[in-house]
C-alpha cells in the first residue's frame, strides 16, 4: 500500500508517519511539503491514496484536489482532505465540489485514520480492477473478427480470471465492515451484500434484493431529502454522500453514512449506481466523548480565570473569621456566627477546587492516609448534610487502606454524593458508605497485583433509569427542577476522582436505589500514615523576623495581623522588586521569606532566584491562588514549599513554624 501525504508542516508529516508505522505498518508513505510538488509526485508515484492538507501557502488543498481530479493520470486516486475543523460543513461542501473522496480531522484519531485509508484504498483497487477488466474485454472484441479462435481461448482465460476476481471481490465484501449495494437503474435490479443486511440485524436470505428494501426502511423524515440528493447526483450536480437512518430488525433506527457513485451511458443517462453504508455508532460515541471533554475543559477554563481573585477574597474572609473565633472563645454568642462565616468560606473554596478539577488545573495537597479514617472524619458532619430522617451507616475495613489523596477534595466527593442521595430520598431512607479492596488484573494502578482501594456509596432512594445513569456525570445535567440544582455536583465528583487517577461507576434502577463505586490506587511503599482524625493544636508562637511579599493589600494586612499576633516580627513588601530590596537591606535579621508567586514588577520565582544569590540557604514559603498549570508555566519547581490560597491562619502558622524549625 503506497500513500502520499501533502502538508506544508513538517511536524504534521512526522506525526502522520509515526501513526502509520504503529497502526498501518504495511503502508509506504511518500511526503511532499507543497501542493505543486505533491501533484507532480502523485503523477510519478501513482499512490493508492492521497492525504491532502487544506491550508497551505501558494495553492490550497481545494485547488490541488481540482487539478488532481482533472488529470487523467491522477483522477482515480482517492483524495482525503485533512482539516482542523471536524464540524465545518462549508469546508466539507467545498471539498466535495472539488472532487474530494473523504475527510479527516486534526489531530488524527488513529482508528478513523486507518479506517478511512483502508476504505479509500479498497474502493480505488476495486475501481482499478473493473476498469482493467473493461479494457481487456474491449480489446478482445476488436480482435474477434481476425482471431476468432485465439479470441475464444483468450475469452475463456479472461472468464477464468474474472471468476477469480469475483471470488476475491466476494471475500472482500464479506470481510469489510461496510455494507455494499449495487443498483441497476435500467432493469431496477438491486443487490445488497450480506454485511449490508447484517448491519440491520438480518441474515442474507431474510431481506429481498429489491429497491423497496432500502426505501421502505429509510426513516420517513429523510425520504424526500434522499430522493432529492439522488436526482441531483443523477444529473451530475453533486456527489451522493449522506448520513441517514435505516430501520433495523428490532424496529430501532441505525444511523449510517450512505454514499454511492452512478454510471452514465453515452447519452448522459444514469444506468447504474453502486455504493456502501457505514455504521456511524462508534463515531457518534467518539464525538459525544469529545463534546463531554470540551464541556469540562470550558468549565475548568472559566474557573481558572477567576480562581486567583476569588481565592484571595476567600483567604481574607476565612482568615478574619478564624481570628474572630479565636478571640471570642466558644462561650461567646458571636462565636457561632464567626464559625458559620468560616464554614461558608470553606465551602466556597471547595467549590472552586472542584471546578478546577474538571481540567486538572487544581494543585493537589496530597497526603498519605487511611481511607477508613477519611470516611470516619466525614461521618462527623454528614448528619447535617443528609438530615435526621435518613439513617447513616458506615462500614470500614479493620485494617488500614493507604491512599495518597487530597483530603479536602475527597471530603467534597463524599459530601456531594451524600447531598445527591439526600435528594433521591425525600421520604427518608438509608445512606451507606463502605470501604474495601478490589483484586483483579489490568487496573493500571501501582499495586503489582492490580489491587485498588474501593469506596462504595449507596442509598435506598428513587434510583435512576439507564439514560440518566449514562449522563449523571455530565456538567450541567440535572434531573432537578429549575433553581434547585446546578448540575455540577456529580461532575465535580467525576473530575476529582479522575484527578486522583481513580475510576467511578454508577449502578441504579428506578425504585431500587443507587450505588456509586469509587476505585483509588493504593499508595505504594511502607511510609507511616498521617492521622486525619486527631484535632491539631494551635502552633506555638515565635519571635523570628519574617519578610512578607503580597500584592493584594487585604491579604497582606491579614497575614501581617496573623503573624504579629503570634509574636513574629514582620517586614512587608508589595511586589517582587521591593521584596528583593528589603531582603538585601536587612538580610541578616530575616529568618524566613513568605511571598506570593505571581506579583507585579517581578514574580516570586524570579525574586527568590535573586535572594538566593544574596544568601543561598534562605528559607522560603510561596503562596498562590492561581491554577496549577499557570504556576508551573512561571517556572515553579517540585520540592519547594507552597501554600495554596485560600489558607486558614492556623495552617499558615503551622507551616511557618514547621519551616523555621528545620
Amino acid at each position: 500500500m503506497k500513500l502520499l501525504a501533502i502538508d506544508d508542516n513538517q511536524d504534521n508529516l512526522l506525526t502522520l508517519s509515526a501513526l502509520l508505522k504503529t497502526f498501518l505498518p504495511e503502508a509506504q508513505l511518500i511526503t511532499s511539503q507543497s501542493a505543486q510538488d505533491g501533484i507532480r509526485r502523485a503523477a510519478m508515484e501513482a499512490p493508492d491514496a492521497i492525504l491532502l492538507d487544506i491550508q497551505m501557502p501558494g495553492m490550497d488543498g481545494f485547488e490541488a484536489t481540482r487539478r488532481l481530479k482533472a488529470a487523467a493520470s491522477t483522477q482515480h486516486i482517492p483524495v482525503i482532505l485533512v482539516t482542523a475543523h471536524r464540524s465545518d460543513s462549508t469546508c466539507r461542501v467545498m471539498g466535495l465540489e472539488c472532487g474530494a473522496d473523504a475527510f479527516l480531522s486534526k489531530p488524527f484519531d488513529e482508528a478513523e485514520l486507518v479506517a478511512q485509508i483502508k476504505a479509500m484504498v479498497r474502493i480505488k483497487r476495486s475501481e482499478d480492477a473493473l476498469r482493467h477488466e473493461r479494457d481487456s474485454l474491449e480489446a478482445l472484441v476488436q480482435r474477434r473478427t481476425s482471431q476468432l479462435l485465439q479470441a475464444n481461448v483468450e475469452l475463456q482465460q479472461n472468464l477464468e480470471r474474472l471468476a477469480q476476481n469475483e471470488a476475491r471481490y466476494s471475500r472482500a465484501v464479506r470481510g469489510t465492515s461496510d455494507g455494499l449495494w449495487d443498483w441497476d437503474l435500467v432493469s431496477n435490479d438491486y443487490y445488497y451484500s450480506p454485511r449490508w443486511k447484517e448491519l440491520l440485524g438480518f441474515a442474507d436470505d431474510e431481506l429481498e434484493n429489491r429497491p423497496e428494501t432500502f426505501f421502505d426502511r429509510l426513516h420517513p423524515d429523510e425520504r424526500a431529502e434522499v430522493q432529492e440528493s439522488l436526482c441531483a447526483h443523477f444529473l451530475g450536480h453533486t456527489p451522493f454522500d449522506q448520513e441517514i437512518r435505516l430501520r433495523t430488525r428490532g424496529g430501532e433506527y441505525l444511523r449510517v453514512r450512505c454514499r454511492g457513485q452512478a454510471e452514465w451511458d453515452g447519452a448522459g443517462e444514469p444506468v447504474r449506481m453502486s455504493g456502501a453504508i457505514t455504521d456511524m455508532t462508534e463515531r457518534q460515541l467518539m464525538e459525544e466523548q469529545l463534546r463531554q471533554a470540551q464541556k469540562m475543559e470550558a468549565i475548568g477554563q472559566l474557573a481558572g480565570g477567576v480562581a486567583h481573585d476569588f481565592n484571595n477574597v476567600l483567604t481574607v474572609i476565612a482568615g478574619y473569621a478564624n481570628i474572630l473565633k479565636m478571640d471570642l472563645g466558644t462561650e461567646s454568642p458571636q462565636h457561632e456566627l464567626a464559625d458559620q462565616i468560616s464554614a461558608a468560606a470553606e465551602r466556597a473554596a471547595q467549590l472552586t477546587r472542584g471546578l478546577l478539577a474538571f481540567s486538572r488545573k487544581q494543585a493537589m495537597n496530597q497526603q498519605r492516609c487511611d481511607l477508613g479514617e477519611i470516611v470516619h472524619r466525614v461521618e462527623q458532619f454528614l448528619g447535617r448534610v443528609i438530615g435526621e430522617d435518613i439513617q447513616l451507616k458506615t462500614e470500614t475495613l479493620p485494617e488500614p487502606l493507604p491512599v495518597q489523596v487530597d483530603l479536602a477534595q475527597m471530603e467534597q466527593v463524599l459530601i456531594n454524593l451524600a447531598a445527591n442521595a439526600r435528594d433521591a430520598m425525600p421520604g427518608g431512607g438509608v445512606f451507606t458508605i463502605a470501604t474495601g479492596v478490589r483484586d483483579g488484573e489490568g487496573h493500571g494502578y501501582g499495586d503489582p497485583a492490580g489491587r485498588c482501594a474501593v469506596i462504595i456509596v449507596a442509598d435506598s432512594g428513587e434510583g435512576m433509569d439507564d439514560e440518566t445513569s449514562r449522563r449523571i456525570f455530565e456538567p450541567f445535567f440535572t434531573t432537578k427542577e429549575v433553581g434547585k440544582g446546578t448540575g455540577l455536583g456529580m461532575a465535580i465528583v467525576y473530575g476529582i476522582v479522575q484527578q486522583h487517577k481513580g475510576n467511578i461507576r454508577v449502578s441504579s434502577k428506578p425504585g431500587e436505589g443507587t450505588v456509586f463505586t469509587i476505585e483509588l490506587p493504593l499508595a505504594e511503599g511502607s511510609a507511616a500514615l498521617e492521622s486525619v482524625l486527631n484535632p491539631q493544636s494551635l502552633p506555638q508562637t515565635g519571635t523570628e523576623t519574617i519578610l512578607v511579599a503580597e500584592d493584594d493589600p487585604n491579604v497582606r494586612s491579614l497575614v501581617d495581623m496573623v503573624l504579629t499576633r503570634h509574636g513574629y516580627q514582620v517586614i512587608l513588601a508589595e511586589d517582587g522588586e521591593e521584596v528583593v530590596h528589603r531582603f538585601a537591606a536587612q538580610q541578616d535579621g530575616i529568618e524566613l521569606v513568605l511571598m506570593d508567586i505571581i506579583m507585579p514588577r517581578k514574580n516570586g520565582i524570579e525574586a527568590y532566584a535573586e535572594i538566593k544569590k544574596i544568601r543561598p540557604k534562605t528559607k522560603v514559603i510561596f503562596t498562590s491562588g492561581y491554577t496549577a498549570d499557570f504556576i508551573q508555566s512561571r517556572g515553579m519547581q517540585e520540592g519547594v514549599e507552597l501554600i495554596m490560597k485560600p489558607v486558614q491562619p492556623v495552617e499558615l502558622l503551622r507551616k511557618v513554624r514547621e519551616v523555621l524549625e528545620r
